[in-house]
């Protein structure tokens, strides 16, 4: 049984830049699930850094979903193509667990994961991800707000563009830190709860 180091190094955005010089945007297509989704952006971002280091970042995913205990480790790209059934099994992980639907999750998510993850394992970290919101249906995102969650009418839950994250051992303030330095899109500091990261336009909130 392997064992995790006993000290790992900080998590910081250095060893990523240092590891992953290349530039390239990312070549991937999205579609869509069983509902009527507004069609997915293309994943690049022409001149983030995100699609800068993205061609030295491995693809290798490892989610758990906290509300189901759901496990998923994959690969999603192969030799500069898709694995789609790696893909699916992702989007069934992101699922609104609540109503079990599981549309197309944008790509650009996974890729940001991938490179928050193997940022993560370059400073001695496990670098799985705890998912604690991936898409989320309307019916669902009215039920958070009549519970009083502050989830927003707007979200980019909804739009299959978001997640809500944390990672073993790493304060989310660093998290945050780094998807705002990869420039995902959007970053949201939610104190030591979760980072959000969406792929909508680059902005940040929440301390």
């Amino acid at each position: 049984m392997s064992t995790r180091p006993q000290t790992a190094g900080r998590f910081n955005r250095r060893g990523l830049l240092c590891a992953m010089g290349a530039s390239l945007t990312v070549p991937l297509v999205s579609g869509c699930g069983s509902r009527r989704h507004e069609p997915l952006p293309a994943p690049g971002r022409t001149g983030s850094r995100l699609d800068s280091v993205f061609p030295n970042v491995d693809s290798y995913l490892d989610v758990k979903n906290a509300h189901t205990g759901e496990q998923v480790a994959v690969r999603f790209m192969s030799n500069g193509r898709e694995r789609r059934r790696a893909l699916h099994r992702l989007d069934w992980l992101f699922r609104d667990w609540r109503e079990e639907e599981a549309p197309d999750i944008d790509r650009r998510i996974y890729w940001s994961l991938a490179a928050i993850s193997d940022a993560a394992k370059r400073n001695g970290h496990s670098g799985q991800i705890i998912l604690l919101s991936g898409y989320r249906t309307p019916h669902t995102t009215h039920l958070l707000q009549s519970r009083g969650t502050g989830a927003s009418s707007t979200s980019y839950h909804m739009k299959r563009r978001a997640a809500d994250i944390r990672l073993e051992g790493i304060p989310p303030e660093q998290i945050a830190n780094l998807a705002e330095w990869l420039e995902v899109g959007g970053v949201g500091r939610y104190g030591s709860r979760f980072t959000h990261i969406d792929s909508g336009p680059i902005r940040t909130w929440g301390s």
